[in-house]
């Protein structure tokens, strides 16, 4: 004979499993937060060395090197969706540059 434990039982211990989850994500997003802060620190004592020593530093394994300040430019992909819906004869070139990737679902945990 199959025992099935009432649904309640079930959600409990759902609720427990991903609480318990949630705990761990939790903590590993605030290390990933220190480090984070760490790294930046790291990072701008690197800058004054590198600027004291007036070029790129390099290793077998890498590089550390100065980068200029810069615009970083992009486009709203749905207004430019839009013009090509709307204006098809004036903007349906555009469509040949529109590139399109698969993105995984996930869990946000905030």
């Amino acid at each position: 004979m199959n025992y099935n434990p009432p649904q309640s039982n079930i959600s409990e211990m759902l609720d427990h499993e991903i609480a318990e989850r949630v705990d761990y994500v939790r903590g590993l997003q605030d290390r990933i937060g220190s480090l984070t802060d760490k790294i930046q620190q790291a990072k701008d004592e690197l800058r004054e060395l590198l600027e004291q020593r007036g070029e790129s530093w390099s290793d077998t394994e890498g590089y550390a090197r100065l980068t200029s300040e810069g615009v970083r430019r992009s486009y709203d992909s749905k207004a430019l969706d839009e013009l090509i819906i709307t204006e098809p004869l004036r903007y349906g070139w555009l469509k040949d540059y529109r590139r399109e990737s698969q993105v995984r679902g996930g869990v946000q945990i905030k």
